[in-house]
């Protein structure tokens, strides 16, 4: 079983909890005024995550290594 995002509803609000498979809350998002809202913005977050590779993004990029360029020739 993977982990869920429940929709839940907080007084007039509404915002969606991530849980992993113990049911333990992971991430909580902030409010939406409407339920509809709420399910959008958890279905894109699962659409995201789904297959997302994961990047260190506190080291420098690498520098891309392209092809080698052929010295220019001056005649």
């Amino acid at each position: 079983m993977a982990g869920k995002i429940e929709i839940r509803k907080s007084g007039e609000k509404f915002r969606f909890v991530v849980l992993n498979r113990s049911g333990e809350k992971l991430l909580q998002s902030g409010q939406f005024d409407d339920k509809a809202s709420a399910k959008r913005a958890a279905s894109s977050l699962a659409r995201a995550v789904s297959g997302a590779e994961i990047l260190d993004a506190t080291k420098p990029a690498a520098a891309t290594k392209g092809s080698p360029r052929r010295p220019v020739v001056n005649r």
